[in-house]
């Protein structure tokens, strides 16, 4: 009976080192691809969320928009990479290990608009498991012991967080003045939080949770900008050196006091305590200062990036790499005298994570509003851009024609001058969203 009895365990052993050694692991479930070759000019990487579902030694999946047929044989995988039609663009070879499969192939890059078909080129690939998200969502406190002032990828994450959890921080000021660091430079961020999941081609949510100014002081300038005024006034204007820009804050009642002058002796104003810097990571190897914007977020200076907010944006790398500092307890639109009241903040968020769908600028969404973002060098491009975006965002959502968001717009759309001092512009299209409570919401992202 013992005998017998190992003998079955022999032929138990026997057959899974068989199975392994014919089909090798089971390649189902969620991959990150990683295309690595000369895409663009250059010799860059392209990162995609990959799905596969075994079948013996064969298997089928997506590989980003690609649809992918492959073999596997003990440790050796072959893939072929198809495009929606169908035709094959691209055949990989590699092997498996634990944890990963890696190889090397050619593919066809994507024709360019009104170029040339392009000659299949050589890359090298791999595959890693996708992070898989957990069933409970975590909370940090996290004290930020360094800032940047940069917007690049190359920002080492400060932590690694996956949609659900929840950060609470810091921020300090535009001038980087805090008792509890040494001075850093201008809108220098906290942050970059790297992302769990979030890839190239997906869009980041942020979720405002918590927004409160943390010292009872702020700063604010006074002189008009540039770009606010005509050169006739900023030639006459006779702004007074000694002028005092302090301001006490009191976040219990929500109101900001202007030390007095003598032609503002009482001047109070609301508070409205807002982000104006958040940002992803900016495409490719692009580097630009904590000052300036673009398709990544950075210096919007929106004063309704408020608590509460939901705000969207692009991803250019893995984990997106999220910062946000420059927090004003109130600003008018535009940031026309180059600040508002500058001063730092607590501030807790939580992400999550679209995939398979990038937004090209940054929107948000309040209350009350859709909001879209437009960026460029001038203010008639930036709201081109803004009014384009809104409207593909409502025709995606509500799957309404052009002529029916064109009906709508003309009646309700409302524009928001939000950035005007900094090196692009920066002009927010909205539309109230009782505007859109009679239709049916297809997707809401």
């Amino acid at each position: 009976m013992f005998s017998f009895r190992l003998c079955q365990l022999a032929f138990v052993a026997a057959l899974i080192t068989f199975s392994t050694l014919s089909f090798g692991q089971d390649l189902s479930g969620d991959w990150v691809g990683q295309l690595t070759g000369p895409f663009d000019s250059q010799y860059t990487a392209q990162y995609n969320h990959v799905a596969i579902k075994n079948s013996g030694t064969k298997f089928s999946g997506t590989w980003g928009t690609y649809v992918i047929d492959g073999n596997q044989k003990g440790a050796m995988v072959e893939i072929s990479l198809l495009d929606q039609n169908g035709k094959a663009v691209g055949s990989l070879s590699g092997t498996l290990d634990k944890t990963a499969v890696s190889g090397s192939g050619k593919v066809t890059p994507a024709r360019r608009f009104g170029g040339p078909a392009l000659p299949p080129t050589d890359i090298t690939w791999n595959l890693t498991r996708a992070p898989q998200v957990p069933v409970t969502s975590k909370s940090y406190d996290f004290e930020p012991t360094s800032f940047y002032a940069t917007y690049s990828a190359a920002e080492p994450p400060v932590l690694r967080i996956f949609p659900g959890d929840v950060v609470n921080t810091r921020t300090i000021d535009a001038a980087g003045r805090d008792a509890r660091v040494p001075r850093r430079g201008g809108d220098a961020n906290t942050g970059p939080f790297y992302v769990e999941g979030a890839l190239p081609g997906d869009t980041l949510v942020v979720r405002i949770l918590k927004l409160r100014t943390n010292k009872t002081t702020a700063r604010q300038g006074s002189r008009f900008n540039q770009h606010a005024v005509t050169t006739a006034y900023a030639v006459a204007a006779k702004y007074d050196p000694a002028f005092n820009g302090e301001w006490t804050l009191d976040p219990d009642k929500g109101i900001a006091t202007r030390h007095a002058s003598e032609g503002l002796p009482h001047l109070t104003v609301p508070m409205k305590t807002m982000l104006g810097c958040i940002s992803v990571a900016p495409p490719g190897e692009e580097q630009y200062r904590a000052t300036d914007l673009g398709v990544f977020g950075g210096n919007l200076d929106y004063n309704d990036n408020v608590q509460g907010t939901t705000m969207y944006f692009p991803v250019f790398h893995p984990g997106a790499l999220l910062g946000f500092g420059d927090v004003h307890a109130a600003m008018g639109d535009g940031e026309v005298v180059g600040t508002g009241l500058e001063t730092s903040a607590d501030v807790s968020f939580t992400v999550d994570v679209i995939k398979g769908y990038a937004t090209p600028q940054v929107r948000a969404e309040t209350k009350d509003y859709l909001i879209s973002f437009g960026v460029s060098g001038s203010v008639p491009e930036s709201i081109q851009l803004a009014t384009g975006q809104l409207a593909d965002w409502i025709k995606r959502d509500y799957k309404l024609n052009d002529s029916e968001i064109a009906l709508v717009f003309g009646d309700v759309l409302k524009y928001d001058i939000a950035e005007l001092v900094d090196p692009h512009f920066d002009v927010v299209a909205k539309i109230p969203k009782s505007a859109l409570s009679t239709l049916e919401v297809i997707e809401r992202k």
